[in-house]
This record gives structure tokens, sequence and C-alpha cells, in this order.
């Protein structure tokens, strides 16, 4: 039988303190006295405690994951770019969610709403080469969702790209 997962509530309750002291004694906060600071870690590593990261999201508005769309994973030049943006991202403490949409538009939409319901921070989208409609894109503005398009760019006014020549 599973142990159930151990929350900040349930510390707070044995160390008769608030939540809010919990977090804060969690995160270090300079606010907190080291006395409670150990109290509360000591119980939390006993206890197994680990921080819900979709509550500390949800609290944040952010996820801190970039969704990527692209033609094909097998093309160096992709690769390429997926490695390249996976570092730079890492670096920002950021997670990549990769996805081939196989110059399929329709699997492109499909890609954008999964990303969109994933509560992506942003999206950086190297188009289909058969999309002849961008309406799904347009949706990522009544999200807040920042697209940025690459490789392959939309022939749209008012778009963010990223393109070079040589």
């Amino acid at each position: 039988m599973k142990k159930p997962v151990s929350t900040i509530k349930e510390i707070a309750k044995k160390l008769n303190i608030s939540a809010s002291t919990v977090s804060r004694a969690w995160h270090n906060h300079h606010s907190i006295g080291l006395k409670t600071k150990m109290r509360v870690q000591e119980l939390a590593k006993e206890l197994g405690y680990e921080p819900n990261q979709t509550a500390i999201f949800f609290k944040q508005r952010k996820t801190f994951t970039v969704g990527v769309i692209l033609a094909h994973l097998s093309e160096s030049f992709f690769s390429s770019a997926i490695s390249g943006i996976e570092v730079f991202s890492s670096t920002k403490k950021y997670n990549v969610l990769v996805g081939p949409s196989h110059d399929d538009q329709e699997r492109e939409k499909q890609l954008v709403e999964t990303m969109k319901n994933s509560r992506v921070d942003g999206m950086l989208i190297s188009v289909a080469k058969h999309t002849s409609n961008y309406e799904h894109f347009d949706m990522l503005k009544d999200y807040n969702i920042p697209l940025v398009f690459f490789d392959c760019i939309p022939g749209k006014a008012d778009i963010h790209y990223v393109a070079w020549f040589s």
C-alpha cells in the first residue's frame, strides 16, 4: 500500500506553525529563523516531503516549459535547432516540449492545442510545408502564449520570427 504524499499543511500542523511559514522555511527565505528552517527541513525529510511543482507553477502562473513544433526530428537542421534551444532553455531553467508535425497541417494544429493545454510559457514553430491556414496560431494570443516562428515562416503580418540568410 502506497504511503500518502506529505504536504506543507501536514508539516505545518505537526510543527504548530502556518503553511506559509513552512513554505518560506523550505525555500530558505531570509525572514525565517534558522531554528524554524531546520525544524521544517528535518520533518520534511522525515516525511519524504517533495514540493508540488504543479501548485508552484499555478501560483507563479508559469510552467517553465517552452513548446517547439517542427517538421521532422530526423533532419539535421532540426536536430541542431532543438539542441541549441534545449541548451539555452536549460540555462534559464526551462524545459522543452518537442512535437514533430511531419509537415502535416492537422498534426500541427493538434500539437498547438496540446501545448496550449499544457500551458507552455511560449512556443517556437517551424510551420509545416502544407499549412495554408494560420488560425490555430492566432488563438495563442488569447492565451498570452508568445509565439516565434523559425525556418518555415508564414506570410503574415505582425508575427515574430527568426530568420537567417546566407
